[in-house]
């Protein structure tokens, strides 16, 4: 049952659990994640989308920092994916090395035979994506910061249609998108 028992009970444990969303950063509602990104970095970007837009007011304001946090949030998800990919890789040594022993041992393949250059070669050819959890965990992430940003640009682009006079009628657009059959 939630609620009862299992959390942190201390104000500095709680204060700890509270940043548990920022572990890989992708869900993290802060602009920036110190740990890996640049406050300065964050604000030349924002100003940057934001000059971008041409906005005008407030509401328009909001909705051109938004869009600037998403991109940003994509940026963070493409980091994440290159990350995962550079890690998995790096393990390419370790696992092969094991596979050799394994080999050595219960077929009496000679490790030279197991460990070769080309093999090497596959070994990298094949971790060149993540693991299928990341790559699921990435791909999500992903598409759920592409669909808000185009909704967040079409809300932009809505309000100023009618600060320049464009009659539009309704926020309501069919997109088709994916992969033919």
């Amino acid at each position: 049952m939630r609620g009862q028992g299992g959390g942190p009970k201390s104000a500095a444990g709680k204060a700890v659990a509270g940043r548990n969303a920022v572990k890989h950063g992708l869900r993290s509602d802060d602009p920036v994640v110190t740990a890996h990104e640049s406050p300065a970095d964050w604000r030349r970007h924002r100003d940057g989308i934001v000059e971008s837009l041409k906005v005008e007011g407030h509401l328009e304001t909001e909705l051109a920092e938004r869009a600037a946090l998403l991109l940003w949030r994509l940026k963070r998800v493409a980091r994440y994916e290159t990350d995962m990919t550079n890690q998995y890789i790096q393990r390419i040594p370790d696992d092969m090395a094991l596979a050799a022993t394994y080999a050595k041992g219960a077929l009496n393949i000679p490790t030279e035979a197991s460990i070769t250059l080309d093999k090497i070669g596959d070994q990298i050819d094949r971790r060149l994506l993540p693991s299928g959890e990341i790559l699921e965990r990435v791909m999500r992430y992903e598409a759920h910061l592409h669909r808000q940003l185009i909704q967040t640009l079409r809300e932009l682009e809505v309000l100023q249609a009618r600060r320049n006079g464009q009659r539009i009628s309704s926020l309501t657009r069919l997109d088709v998108s994916g992969s033919p059959l």
